[in-house]
């Protein structure tokens, strides 16, 4: 490309902002159990929580979603934002990664996430992080929908989630 077209092409795409990464990173220092979202600051709902109910929802979705938007989010036919792997994780490591995936997606427009907990198998008695994830899902104003992915993207083992968008 020459000076002109890149100047045309600048001109057309307006002001861009450089991306920090485009992955989470679980090797980064943990936020601190208050997050600053939407201006306020909001509390980590599980570090008051000693386990989730014993019956959790697969899904959710809020009231006010179109019918055709629920069933995109269910086919998993909308483009994934981001993607957060918690296999492995302790609780008090799961809850502080889902913090930070939630807060970095606000702050970037993310629309459209996918959550790999797994499916529990790995555990010595139930499932840990699979409640523990919805639970934690059930807690947040910020989300509008959640839902067991489809097998291309780990069926039961992972979560989509559709969040609110950020008009602030």
């Amino acid at each position: 490309m020459n000076e002109d077209e890149e100047a045309d092409f600048a001109r057309l795409v307006g002001p861009v902002r450089r991306l920090e990464h485009d992955r989470i990173e679980p090797e980064r220092p943990g936020p601190s159990a208050r997050i600053r979202v939407r201006g306020r600051a909001a509390d980590n709902p599980l570090r008051t929580v000693a386990e989730p109910p014993a019956e959790t929802r697969a899904q959710w979705f809020h009231h006010g979603l179109q019918k055709k938007r629920i069933q995109r989010i269910r086919r998993g036919e909308l483009p994934l934002d981001a993607q957060l792997d918690l296999h492995g994780l302790r609780r008090d490591q799961a809850v502080d990664e889902l913090s930070r995936l939630l807060h970095h997606a606000l702050r970037d427009g993310c629309r459209f996430l996918l959550i790999v907990h797994g499916q529990g198998h790995g555990s010595e008695q139930e499932a840990v992080l699979k409640p523990l994830t919805r639970h934690w899902l059930s807690r947040q104003q910020e989300v509008l929908a959640w839902c067991p992915a489809r097998p291309r993207h780990g069926g039961d083992g992972a979560t989509y989630v559709y969040l609110r968008r950020d008009d602030s």
